[in-house]
């Protein structure tokens, strides 16, 4: 029992006297290979990456902040000493985070904000950060905790670009190809999706518009919210939109939709052709689809 008392007295005297942070930022310049990705392996923090000049060279700016030190001039050695390792594999650039040994009981948060070639794809590691993608193609995000940011994206030739979090909002304007989102407890918007579409959360609205391929797909799933679809009018579809009370279910009559079967807060029928589907759930919440 006294050693115990010992070893959490010395842990409150660290966290009422390890108050002393510093902060440090650096350029940056790696290389990656024509039509190769870039993947950013944050241990904890914001990514930020635009689309840059086509070429070979990623550059940009590092931020490094460390924290918990009781010494200023300890946490700016810890800072200093903080590793950007560059790991390249087939002409794949992984940029990754390595923290001194010594100092793995300490706080410590990076902030990329980096140019990517335009024609180089990337993926998003991280805790704890917002991550922002404009202009690229988005292979895979995962943040925790925080909000997912696209603009002018794509997705990988045949394959959905992929992006998770929790507790954090999702958006995305103007992506082309495939997408599929997964968070909770926020709300996803989606706009001008050219590609199939899923999209799960809890807690949280959606609202999506959709320009799905021929036959495509649309799923889309939540709790206590209301979703939101749009649709071209001449997107054919089997549908299926669930709720339950007090939502209620509503498809605009400016869509070609032909109803297949009935029952409380439930919508199944058939849009156009018939070639693609819509499946639209959510428990609480309304349900509106329209063009």
């Amino acid at each position: 029992m006294k050693r115990a008392a010992w070893v959490l007295g010395l842990a409150m005297m660290c966290l009422s006297a390890c108050t002393e942070s510093f902060d440090l930022s650096f350029t940056w310049t790696s290389e990656v290979a024509p039509q190769r990705s870039v993947t950013v392996d944050n241990i904890d923090g914001n990514v930020r990456l635009r689309k840059g000049p086509a070429g070979s060279q990623v550059t940009g700016t590092i931020k490094v902040h460390a924290a918990g030190f009781k010494e200023k001039a300890q946490a700016e050695e810890a800072a200093k000493n903080v590793q950007i390792v560059e790991t390249v594999e087939s002409g794949n650039l992984v940029l990754s985070v390595a923290i001194p040994a010594e100092h793995r009981n300490k706080t410590f948060n990076l902030t990329f904000d980096l140019l990517v070639p335009e024609n180089a794809a990337v993926s998003v590691v991280t805790d704890n950060g917002r991550v922002s993608v404009t202009g690229l193609t988005v292979g895979n995000i995962d943040t925790t905790n925080a909000p997912v940011d696209l603009a002018f994206t794509k997705a990988p030739l045949g394959v959905a670009a992929s992006i998770r979090t929790n507790d954090g909002p999702v958006t995305a304007d103007s992506h082309d190809g495939a997408i599929d989102v997964a968070t909770s407890n926020a709300p996803v918007e989606l706009f001008s999706i050219a590609g199939n579409t899923r999209v799960s959360t809890t807690n949280g609205h959606i609202q999506v518009r959709a320009i799905p391929p021929l036959a495509g797909e649309v799923f889309l799933a939540t709790t206590n919210a209301e979703i939101d679809l749009g649709v071209p009018r001449d997107f054919g579809a089997r549908v299926l939109a669930v709720t339950s009370a007090p939502g209620s279910v509503s498809v605009s009559s400016d869509l070609n939709f032909r109803p297949t079967g009935s029952a409380p807060n439930q919508a199944e029928g058939v849009l156009g052709n018939g070639a693609g589907r819509v499946d639209v759930r959510t428990i609480s919440g309304d349900i509106f689809i329209h063009r």
